[in-house]
């Protein structure tokens, strides 16, 4: 292995025994095993193909009100499992792990580069560059 790669697996090892990472395994492991949470899941899931399945016929072949019932508990499904607090759970501790490798890269970019990311601010005079 080259000294980059040991430094990277290194650094692999570090991540993996975070607290993003224990806390993103924990919230995956309650949100898998949350039976009616995976079985709204599972038809959110079926009841969007259904509904992709409809869209792909022929204008004059779609079933408006098929439609409409698809939609309907497509967002019943969809409102349900957002609120569920495994989810947001989940959710949360995948935007903290999100967040973590983030910061990794834009370190990693930074001793690269020596240039700092900086967040957009929608103004360009204020950036050196689009991202």
């Amino acid at each position: 292995m080259t000294k980059i790669i040991e430094l990277a697996h290194l650094l692999g090892d570090e991540i993996a025994k975070s607290d993003e990472i224990k806390n993103l395994e924990a919230a995956k492991a309650a949100f898998q095993s949350d039976e009616a949470l995976q079985n709204k899941m599972n038809e959110y899931e079926a009841e969007r193909m259904l509904l992709g399945q409809e869209f792909s016929k022929s204008s004059d072949g779609i079933d408006e009100r098929a439609v409409a019932d698809l939609r309907a508990r497509i967002e019943e499904l969809s409102s349900e499992i957002s609120k569920n607090p495994l989810y947001i759970a989940f959710s949360e501790a995948q935007k903290a792990m999100n967040a973590l490798m983030a910061e990794v890269n834009a370190e990693i970019k930074f001793c690269i580069t020596g240039e700092r990311p900086v967040e957009c601010t929608h103004d360009c005079s204020t950036c050196s560059g689009c991202h």
